[in-house]
């Protein structure tokens, strides 16, 4: 550490392996002297939690340098989304697949606003440190500096790497997914430009619905869907219903739209139970060459919903399977975060998918039940009559097309009813089944969920057969 240098506890001073000098603001001297070694310019270490703001190359991946040279298992990255393909390409190969290596746990968060200095102005005040990779030129230094203290008061580093040519790589194919295949529903809110695809590939599209004891909130989704048919974007609605004994028929059918209970459609070929078993039979029902799914029971749909869900296949030839996403008013109270997907996801089908389909792990929901897909596509699928039809059909879309053949799409808020854990374990129960075929699993296979309760030293044993049903077209 040079001298005058602001203060950097020993425990954060460079190993043999790192070679980093410290200065201060106030004496930078030249940032670009010392060619072969990290240099940076720091407010001074502060202990807090700390992030990093990076736009990509050789300076911003010296800043990783630093901070597992100061010993750091995990890495906050904020990232203003860049509007050139090769910029995030660089930003990939430079920073998140080398994080990837450097540390246990890395976040990044892709940021949308206007600079880097409104990204601060967002969430500096929940840092005491901000590390920044150094500008092109020493002259841009200081003024970069002075910015960045108008908008945070924290303690701020900068980080100038060595020279040295580096190669980018275009980076790891799923960070590379995400970033081209998640849309936002707002980018597919003209209805002309939707009309204009429809037209040009000479698509006929269905919206399902299915549907079992929706009465509060089916009316309000029918007549969403039907703004949308009037738009010209979908040419069917269609009810699907499982039996229900409320007033979700009635209901469909004061809107004149077509009403098939699922048990009744192609009954040669029998009858299960199951959002599954209603999805395959949708298909009976209508010619249409895409099909929607949404279910009923979305307390807040609006229009903007279907075009979300519809927009990137009419709009991109090369898609062909669909997946919406969504916010769900329910936070995790340890961190505060809101849930990507819902408890099932996060606690079964994103690990189980990150250690045997690493591919599908870019997947913000993979359970989730809002999905577009072609008609040939879905007639040569397998589809389990249960809750595994989501990731059944998710999975047989990117063995058959590929990765990139796919994409999801935030679709904003959604209200609806959540289970209870008892339900949401039969629900898990069933997809594992399911998530076991696909990987390769023909061994035998218990079909019993039992479950222990216990009460004031006393307990009982509950059980409940799950079978898994697998539907196929033309058999």
């Amino acid at each position: 550490m040079e001298k005058g240098a602001p203060y950097w506890p020993e425990s954060k001073l460079p190993r043999e392996e790192c070679q980093l000098i410290v200065r201060s603001f106030a004496d930078p001297g030249s940032l670009y002297a010392d060619r072969d070694d990290i240099v940076i310019l720091t407010d001074g270490w502060v202990d807090g939690p700390a992030a990093a703001v990076l736009r990509g190359g050789i300076n911003a991946g010296a800043v990783l340098d630093v901070l597992a040279c100061a010993g750091m298992t995990e890495i906050k990255v904020l990232h203003r989304e860049e509007k050139l393909s090769q910029l995030e390409d660089i930003f990939l190969s430079s920073v998140v697949a080398r994080a990837h290596d450097m540390f246990d746990n890395v976040s990044i968060n892709w940021r949308r606003e206007a600079s880097v200095f409104d990204i601060i102005k967002a969430v500096g005040r929940d840092y005491a440190m901000l590390f920044f990779g150094a500008p092109l030129a020493d002259s841009e230094i200081m003024p970069f500096y002075k910015a960045i203290r108008e908008v945070y008061q924290g303690s701020i580093t900068i980080v100038r790497g060595p020279f040295q040519d580096l190669e980018f790589t275009e980076g790891d194919e799923i960070y590379r997914w995400v970033r081209e295949r998640t849309f936002e529903a707002v980018d597919f809110a003209l209805p002309a430009a939707m009309r204009g695809g429809k037209r040009r590939q000479g698509r006929k599209v269905a919206i399902l619905l299915p549907a079992l004891n929706e009465e509060r909130t089916v009316g309000q989704v029918i007549e969403t869907a039907l703004e949308v048919k009037t738009a010209g974007v979908a040419d069917e609605v269609i009810l699907i219903d499982s039996a229900s004994t409320d007033n979700t028929v009635a209901i469909a059918k004061s809107y004149g739209i077509p009403v098939h209970l699922h048990p009744a459609i192609a009954p040669e070929l029998g009858s299960h139970r199951g959002k599954g078993e209603a999805m395959f039979k949708s298909a009976f029902v209508t010619d249409a060459d895409i099909l929607a799914w949404v279910d009923t029971d979305i307390e807040n749909i609006t229009p903007r919903f279907f075009y979300g869900l519809l927009g990137p296949i009419l709009s991109h030839p090369d898609i062909r399977f669909v997946k919406g996403y969504f916010t769900r008013p329910v936070r995790v109270e340890a961190s505060g975060l809101e849930l990507g997907g819902g408890r099932v996801t996060e606690i079964l089908a994103r690990p189980w998918f990150n250690t045997y389909m690493p591919l599908l792990s870019g997947y913000i929901q993979p359970l989730a039940g809002t999905v577009a897909i072609y008609r040939d596509d879905l007639l040569k699928m397998r589809i389990p009559a249960n809750y595994g039809v989501e990731v059944a059909m998710l999975i047989q879309a990117v063995q058959a097309a590929g990765l990139w053949s796919t994409c999801q799409v935030n679709l904003g808020e959604v209200v609806h009813r959540s289970k209870d854990v008892a339900g949401l374990s039969e629900m898990a129960f069933q997809i594992l089944q399911v998530l076991g075929e696909f990987a390769g699993d023909a061994g035998p296979r218990e079909h019993l969920l039992r479950r222990v309760y216990s009460a004031q030293g006393h307990f009982e044993l509950g059980i409940k057969r799950f079978a898994t049903v697998w539907r196929e077209y033309g058999k």
